[in-house]
């Protein structure tokens, strides 16, 4: 969606953008699906891999496929029945319903390849297939950066062009994942004897999975309070702002989520063989670099703003230029921490810790930071809005930080008892 709102930006206009703004509320919906399925089938596919179990590695792999296929048509139906008074929640206005109901329209008939591709590429990664599944996703990308300028400028297909190119781009990533996974001869593979409900296999994926499904659906509920208080205190250029400021931040978050998936394969196979240094040393190296990513885009944002902003429509609307400006620089003052959060938080579903992965990944958005942009706009006006994400950055940062000393410490305590035991 990142690559539709810049297209959109240039070829459209700032009500199409406010109105891509609200239907990335359906986009987040899909994405809580895969990460309930991906994440939580990743997980246990290392720790069952790290044990050596291919059978029930097999089982995860064809129960996750069913798992995909069925809840994304279902949530696409329900999609359909309710689409207008959805995007309406999500903060569409008689302005924008248009633009949204159309992109929305293209967007939930090809979610189920959308789905599929995200949540298949993260078994492949966890079945130590990294590359592969960077090519899986990085050949989407590719056809979406082709596809969706000549849907817009050559074809005039305007908004739903955009959407039609992210439909294709999703069913070649899909296409791509399946192939591999039908095809590939390590044994644990996508076979139609295993492609069926296995309930213990559901149960597994869904506990371990429902950290992540808590973070997506969380950023859906997130954004659909921003989308009504963008608009309420900012009208559709607040809208619009607040759509630039976050494809921009979701430009640092995803960087960061892929660092959080490769090493959720390293870390799950290395926690159930109890090689507990090697899981250390793969979290003091993720939060090295993605400390050294997160201080490089911070800079880049705050040197060069007003040309984001521009790249996005800005320079043809002075006020959303200004707009957009100085919510980019509040919204991402604590881009420095925010790598360390997300990866902390989603270690402990890496290691299986359920009950810890889902109330840090609850802890900024649901019980920081939806209070703190219902307060500080009452105070601040859309000021406030750009506000709430960087205070909830850093109190999430600090309880994470926290956690991950309890967590070592519990390493270092269980290190202890088997060095004694394998000397007596």
């Amino acid at each position: 969606m990142a690559i539709d709102r810049i297209f959109i930006a240039i070829g459209v206009n700032t009500l199409a953008i406010s109105a891509v703004t609200v239907a990335f509320g359906l986009y987040l919906i899909m994405q809580s699906l895969a990460q309930l399925i991906g994440s939580g089938a990743g997980a246990n596919l290392s720790i069952v891999l790290g044990k050596n179990d291919t059978e029930r590695a097999k089982k995860i792999v064809g129960t996750s496929f069913v798992l995909s296929l069925g809840l994304s048509l279902s949530i696409a139906v329900l999609g359909f029945i309710f689409l207008k008074p959805v995007l309406y929640l999500y903060g569409a206005n008689s302005g924008n319903i248009d633009y949204a109901m159309e992109y929305s329209t293209y967007f939930l008939v090809g979610s189920v390849f959308f789905v599929i591709s995200q949540s298949m590429n993260s078994i492949i990664r966890s079945m130590g297939f990294a590359k592969r599944a960077f090519i899986n996703f990085i050949a989407g990308i590719f056809v979406n950066i082709i596809l969706v300028p000549i849907f817009i400028f050559v074809l005039g297909l305007g908004v739903g062009g955009a959407a039609l190119g992210t439909v294709i781009a999703n069913l070649v990533s899909a296409a791509l994942s399946l192939q591999f996974l039908f095809k590939n001869k390590t044994g644990v593979m996508l076979h139609h004897t295993y492609m069926r409900f296995f309930l213990d296999e559901i149960k597994q994926i869904l506990s371990i999975g429902f950290s992540g499904f808590i973070g997506q659906i969380s950023l859906s509920l997130v954004s659909l309070i921003f989308n009504r208080i963008s608009y309420e205190y900012g009208g559709n250029t607040g809208l619009a702002a607040y759509g630039i400021i976050y494809t921009i931040a979701m430009l640092v978050y995803m960087p960061i989520i892929g660092l959080g998936q490769g090493i959720q394969p390293i870390i799950g196979y290395s926690y159930g063989h109890t090689a507990l240094e090697r899981v250390k040393e793969t979290m003091k190296y993720a939060i090295k670099y993605v400390l050294i990513f997160c201080v490089f885009m911070f800079l880049l944002i705050e040197i060069f703003t007003s040309y984001i902003i521009s790249a996005f429509g800005g320079n043809t609307d002075p006020e959303l230029l200004n707009t957009a400006t100085l919510g980019m620089r509040i919204f991402c003052c604590m881009v420095p921490i925010v790598g360390v959060q997300m990866i902390g938080a989603n270690f402990f579903q890496y290691i299986g810790d359920a009950q810890k992965a889902i109330f840090l990944s609850s802890l900024r958005q649901l019980i920081l930071l939806i209070p703190l942009v219902y307060i500080l706009p009452r105070f601040f006006g859309l000021l406030g809005v750009w506000l709430a994400a960087p205070f909830a950055d850093l109190l999430s940062f600090i309880v994470v930080v926290f956690y991950l000393w309890v967590q070592y410490k519990k390493f270092r305590i269980d290190a202890s008892l088997k060095m004694k035991d394998q000397i007596l």
